[in-house]
């Protein structure tokens, strides 16, 4: 299989600051800080991949080496069959990066402007550049805005003329890093509807997108791989991860609110995993409660006939589905590291 994107035992280390009183009784004692140890991930061409992972986690450091903005300390990656560390000019030439710092822009030049003055950093000729410019306007529907200086944009178009900025040279691999933060969650959700139905779906681009939004991740991505603490904890589908590290069901039953006594004996049942109630509401009089560990369909029938044998008033039963979340929760729990489902 052709791959967009590979890399092989990526590791990358930076020196750690030293004090004076540290620098003068070790002289040549080297301290190091990984951000990065042995990343294997491989992305197919015209994929959205997930880079799933809290701040700090090593995300940013990851997309910089293979945008051939810093060199790994050891291992290899190729873009487009191209390494990084060998042959960044053709690699950026067919790349784009995406990042949420509006600092990058000129906040007393129009949007316009701002793209003029990138496309001539990337050396696209002027009769070119406009017609890529109209285009990327009207694709991040700015069209409209393209005359007002940045500085009195919202932070949603903000983001959509970095996005433009990145599609300038008309990449094959678009790198997104933390794309839709701060956005409000309207906007954020509009932006994630274009990256997946425009860029990836019509347009068929390489997406590698990093987040650290659990739900955008499900929500958006085709595949994910987990980094936590520099290391790539599990990659795959998303939903063959939740599969494989929640093998256990679970099921919420709603009941009319019981009495206290029998509500004692619900909390004491070894399946029981949570008892919610219910707001105030239509529905105030009544409480959900979570069972874990059941055994099949047979398992939820015996708790539903064991809570009617004490007196309970079901009137709903559902499967609950596990959140990415719990998910990342476990796999961090569980030591595993460069799993590939």
């Amino acid at each position: 299989m052709s791959y967009s994107i590979e890399t092989h035992n990526i590791t990358k280390k930076y020196p750690e600051a030293r004090g004076f009183g540290d620098l003068l009784l070790h002289p040549f004692r080297r301290k190091q800080t990984t951000a990065l140890s042995n990343v294997n991930i491989q992305i197919k061409k015209g994929e959205l991949f997930g880079l799933l992972g809290s701040n700090g986690a090593g995300k940013t450091t990851l997309i910089k080496i293979l945008c051939t903005l810093v060199l790994p300390t050891s291992g290899r990656a190729f873009v487009n069959g191209f390494e990084v560390t060998k042959d960044e000019k053709k690699i950026r030439k067919t790349i784009g990066y995406v990042v949420s710092d509006e600092r990058s822009f000129y906040w007393r030049l129009t949007g316009r402007q701002n793209l003029r003055f990138f496309a001539k950093l990337n050396n696209i000729p002027k009769r070119e550049a406009e017609q890529r410019l109209e285009s990327l306007l009207s694709l991040t529907e700015l069209s409209r805005h393209a005359d007002r200086m940045f500085k009195d944009y919202s932070t949603g178009m903000r983001q959509k003329l970095a996005i433009a900025r990145g599609l300038l040279i008309n990449p094959e691999v678009l790198f997104m890093d933390e794309p839709t933060n701060g956005l409000d969650p309207i906007t954020a959700q509009k932006l994630r509807k274009f990256i997946r139905k425009k860029l990836v779906e019509e347009e068929k681009r390489t997406v590698v997108f990093a987040t650290h939004n659990l739900h955008e991740a499900e929500e958006l991505c085709d595949r994910i791989a987990f980094i936590h603490r520099g290391e790539v904890k599990v990659s795959g589908l998303v939903e063959d991860i939740i599969k494989k590290f929640n093998t256990d069901k679970r099921y919420v039953i709603k009941m009319k609110r019981p009495e206290s006594a029998l509500l004692k004996k619900i909390y004491r049942m070894a399946q029981v995993r949570h008892v919610t109630k219910n707001p105030d509401g239509p529905l105030s009089d009544t409480i959900q409660v979570e069972v874990e560990n059941i055994d099949g369909n047979e398992g939820i029938f015996r708790v539903n006939k064991e809570f009617v044998d004490m007196g309970g008033k079901i009137y709903a039963i559902y499967e609950k589905e596990i959140s990415l979340g719990e998910t990342f929760s476990k796999i961090i729990d569980s030591g595993n590291i460069g799993d590939k489902i």
